[in-house]
């Protein structure tokens, strides 16, 4: 299977579901349905802009999940269910229900699982969902890529506790402590009026201002005795940058909860390569870049160091044009060499260098 745009897709049939923006609601398309002019039409006005195909230049393809259909569609549920909950919340001047802390528990853990079962480095991170669907396929990616960059750091160089240790015990608690965070890390963001946050054009100074509350506004929200108070660093603390320059307390290295420093890199990266209701998505090399380029202003350098090692830029399946004019599908990638991918053409397979690329 490859993923292409839904224009190209007319006469093809779809290799996965393609999801509602509504996680409780019925896919839009099934797999297996063909694409007809109609539908292709239909979901361009609805803001899907790539769809997964079958066909046969990508027999055999089999793109590497790092959570599974079935784990993706219960945690968009779950999160739709606390996105609720903060809502009501809010309106009553309250904090998050507790009684969605199992829920939120409960598919964490199997998130945790999911990325233990991964051999370790992300070959597909992000569902291609409409940009109505941002809210919760952005919390469900970052969670996910998120606890897949704190388990090949924590195995390498343990994590860091309330004292400075290193410590190599207990990592599993760590790594659902970190999942829970990650997947209510926006909460906040359900303060902001949504015509500044969905605003097509560049925020006005005082816009921005009212954009920065969102990380305190989602602490508070998760302020009862139930929720961990590592979950609501997490929260407060993600948009902190490792040269001090980031938002709400301007804090800087060390002084930021090493989680909320992964659930940085994790955030800008989905939030890069996601549709969004004001961005279109861009792709997984210039994801990539930007994560690259932040290496010590941004984001701390351990973290990214294990991000590098471990995110594709050319995942397997994804669409890549050529200079010459050809395109192809990335059909293997070696982790020892991820900027020469494998690529199948009509021709055949071969491998593909940075420069044959035609830049995004």
């Amino acid at each position: 299977m490859r993923s292409i745009p839904v224009h190209q897709a007319i006469g093809l049939r779809l290799a996965r579901d393609v999801p509602a923006p509504d996680p409780r609601g019925l896919p839009i398309l099934r797999a297996s349905a063909t694409v007809t002019d109609r539908y292709a039409r239909a979901l361009a006005e609805m803001g899907i802009p790539m769809v997964w195909v079958d066909d046969p230049l990508s027999e055999g393809i089999e793109p590497e999940e790092l959570i599974t259909p079935a784990v993706r569609r219960q945690a968009a549920q779950t999160v739709a269910s606390a996105l609720s909950g903060a809502r009501k919340a809010l309106a009553g001047g309250t904090t998050l229900p507790p009684s969605l802390l199992e829920q939120l528990d409960a598919i964490v853990a199997q998130i945790v699982a999911s990325v233990r079962n991964h051999p370790g480095v992300a070959l597909v991170l992000t569902d291609l969902a409409a940009a109505d669907a941002y809210t919760h396929q952005h919390s469900i990616d970052v969670c996910a890529l998120g606890i897949l960059l704190a388990r090949n750091l924590f195995t390498k160089t343990g994590w860091v506790d309330d004292r400075g240790r290193r410590r190599f015990d207990d990592i599993d608690r760590r790594l659902h402590l970190l999942g829970m965070g990650l997947l209510v890390h926006d909460v906040g963001k359900l303060a902001i009026p949504a015509e500044i946050l969905n605003k097509p054009g560049p925020l006005t100074d005082d816009e921005f201002t009212i954009v920065r509350t969102h990380p305190e506004a989602g602490a508070e929200l998760l302020a009862s005795d139930e929720y961990s108070p590592v979950v609501r660093a997490i929260i407060r603390e993600h948009h902190e940058q490792w040269d001090g320059a980031g938002y709400p307390l301007r804090l800087a290295g060390t002084g930021i909860h090493q989680l909320a420093r992964i659930c940085a890199v994790a955030d800008v990266y989905d939030a890069v390569t996601s549709e969004r209701p004001y961005q279109a998505a861009r792709p997984a090399a210039e994801g990539v870049r930007v994560i690259l380029e932040g290496r010590g202003t941004q984001f701390d350098p351990e973290v990214v160091d294990v991000f590098a090692a471990t995110v594709q830029p050319y995942p397997v399946g994804s669409e890549l044009r050529l200079v010459d004019g050809s395109t192809g599908v990335v059909a293997r990638v070696d982790p020892q060499r991820p900027r020469t991918p494998v690529v199948r053409f009509p021709e055949g397979e071969r491998t593909v260098g940075e420069d044959e690329l035609l830049a995004a």
